[in-house]
């Protein structure tokens, strides 16, 4: 992935958001909300049973903040992808209107494209089954490109696409046409936050992020 200097947000920036887990250790989100943060992604579990310790906190804290808050799961190829959505579903069992739909984090390789993207149905499926939520595929456009092929399968969801640049758009991976959220930098600080914090901008308006949060 690409590499470059500590960023914050432009002036021309409107929805600013950041996503966050135990690596950012504890979160002043009082602080995070008056830099000017709108919303943000809390890391909830990983592969078949490890859940984030600071999942709790950050959650609550989010939403205390004033925060759009979304959660999401790291998916780990080659392990069972029916276990990994009820390990996500046993720490988010429900979602309330203001909250983001459910993200599912793709960006390590596995056995083969097919095994994954046969994981990723089984657990989207699953986690919009029980949260009535469509969820949101995060994913880099080499990865999805290389490893699994550029796969058109799952074009009908919303996409969160991580890619470094300074550029006023991002490059997309081949089998989507659009993005709703952006993950620009992985080196940005925030107020609140000790070290570096991803930093997302939101692909429409505040009423659109409003929307999609069933607010």
């Amino acid at each position: 992935m690409p590499v470059q200097q500590p960023l914050g947000f432009m002036d021309a920036d409107l929805v600013k958001g950041i996503d966050v887990s135990h690596l950012q250790n504890v979160v002043d989100w009082a602080r995070v909300a008056a830099a000017g943060v709108q919303f943000c992604y809390v890391k909830a579990t990983e592969g078949e049973g490890l859940k984030d310790v600071r999942f709790p906190e950050n959650w609550d804290g989010a939403q205390a903040a004033g925060l759009i808050r979304g959660a999401y799961h790291f998916f780990r190829p080659g392990k069972d992808a029916e276990a990994q959505a009820e390990s996500f579903l046993h720490v988010v069992p429900s979602l309330s209107a203001g909250d983001l739909p459910p993200v599912l984090d793709v960006e390590v390789a596995g056995p083969s494209s097919a095994s994954i993207l046969d994981g990723i149905q089984t657990w989207v499926e699953a986690v919009e089954n029980v949260l009535g939520r469509q969820p949101i595929i995060y994913t880099y456009p080499s990865f999805w490109t290389q490893s699994l092929g550029g796969s058109t399968r799952f074009s009908g969801y919303l996409l969160w696409v991580a890619h470094y640049t300074f550029k006023a758009a991002p490059t997309l991976p081949r089998g989507f046409n659009d993005y709703v959220l952006w993950q620009f930098s992985e080196q940005g600080h925030i107020d609140g936050i000790t070290g570096n914090v991803d930093l997302n901008r939101f692909h429409g308006s505040h009423d659109d992020l409003n929307a999609l949060a069933w607010r």
